[in-house]
């Protein structure tokens, strides 16, 4: 993929989208805390503190995604949803007898206020597929929505018999079962929705509640809720959705790079390495991928492994005046002047006439003693920004 060149982001000021994205994975990780916080609340029978901690993640912004959905979250945030869509969307293909096309057609239907048109689509598409789980969760959906409950908590049982691990639906029966009064059997279900879902706290709230209505009742309540796992690499379908977004859009990860460090966990880097590395197993020959996985690799302190990704890039693009420069700043710190000095050069014939480029070969070459072209590659760097302090610094500091 070619792209214009453009001279490298400046890391500060930080731009209000980065911002943006260490609030959302700030809120994530304050999120997962609570939820867990809560679960251990809950297990111990003490439910007006657990319902308190569900209540909280909840606000913060649900957890019931997982850390690489979260990260293509904030690729929404970038203001760039066309490309989002594109990349996450796993709309059914076919014909209009298939049920992903039914259902979609049911919703668009109850959108505008066409609630029994809605109904009459999905019973229908029941007929014709009638071992769908989810066809008879969305009827029963749309049932409870127009107060049609004793349907549908038939509905969901329907659901639940045919898949068992619908935790929409055993989450959704919890509610019917609660509202005739049933809320042993309400918290039943909802105890097997959230072994299913542990890390949703919609369900940890509803299970807090009907606890607690049950402990008013006199009753001896014990509730064995599962730990919300926290392993976000352990997501395929998370990564393999993510890895398709920055496929789309290599550029998507300069954002997180740019992050100050300690700023978010470590483990989302750990997440980007691990999707950059599923896109690539899909394109090997993605020169701007194998650049991102080396910024990455660098990141996460493996310079070696970063220096063979960017020159996997070079050699993939050589005219990729970013994996050039970053191969010049790799080498710089790695103590290799000339192989440092032979990239940024690279860059510069290949179009990278940046003042940062300039200055770091300005430094480069003063300190192999070649003061003549030092003084030149300063002089570059200040006639492209006047206002380089650290660039007329330098100059001024060469020996006459």
């Amino acid at each position: 993929m070619t792209r214009p060149v453009t001279p490298p982001r400046q890391s500060s000021p930080q731009a209000p989208q980065d911002r943006e994205i260490i609030g959302i994975l700030q809120a994530h990780y304050q999120a997962m805390q609570s939820m867990r916080r809560g679960v251990c609340l809950l297990n111990a029978g003490q439910f007006d503190k657990a319902l308190a901690a569900f209540l909280l993640a909840e606000r913060l912004g649900s957890t019931d995604r997982s850390l690489p959905a979260y990260l293509a979250s904030c690729f929404l945030a970038q203001e760039k949803p066309a490309d989002a869509v594109c990349a996450l969307s796993a709309a059914a293909t076919g014909d209009a007898e298939q049920p992903a096309w039914r259902i979609r057609y049911s919703l668009a239907l109850a959108a505008a206020d066409r609630t029994e048109d809605a109904i009459g689509v999905l019973r229908d598409a029941i007929r014709r597929h009638p071992d769908c789980a989810e066809l008879h969760f969305q009827l029963g959906t749309l049932l409870a929505s127009a107060e049609r409950y004793e349907e549908a908590e038939l509905r969901f049982v329907q659901a639940v018999t045919i898949d068992r691990d619908h935790a929409d639906a055993l989450m959704n029966l919890g509610l019917c079962c609660g509202l005739r009064g049933a809320l042993a059997e309400a918290l039943n279900h909802l105890q097997r929705a959230q072994s299913r879902r542990p890390q949703d706290p919609r369900i940890g709230v509803m299970m807090a509640r009907a606890a607690q209505a049950l402990q008013q009742e006199g009753l001896c309540v014990q509730v064995r809720a599962e730990m919300p796992v926290a392993d976000p690499l352990a997501d395929t379908a998370g990564i393999e959705e993510l890895s398709r977004v920055i496929e789309a859009e290599p550029d998507f990860v300069d954002a997180f790079l740019l992050i100050t460090p300690g700023e978010v966990d470590e483990q989302v880097f750990a997440v980007l390495l691990k999707t950059l590395g599923t896109a690539l197993a899909r394109q090997p020959e993605h020169a701007e991928l194998h650049f991102h996985c080396g910024r990455v690799l660098a990141r996460l302190g493996r310079r070696d492994a970063a220096i063979s990704a960017n020159e996997r890039a070079v050699k993939l693009d050589p005219t990729s005046t970013r994996a050039l420069i970053e191969l010049g700043r790799l080498y710089h710190e790695t103590d290799r002047g000339a192989d440092a000095t032979t990239r940024l050069e690279q860059a510069v014939a290949a179009g990278a006439d940046y003042a940062d480029v300039h200055f770091l070969l300005g430094n480069l070459y003063r300190d192999g003693g070649q003061l003549g072209r030092a003084r030149s590659a300063y002089h570059r760097a200040l006639l492209i920004n006047d206002r380089y302090e650290a660039a007329r610094t330098a100059l001024d500091l060469l020996p006459a």
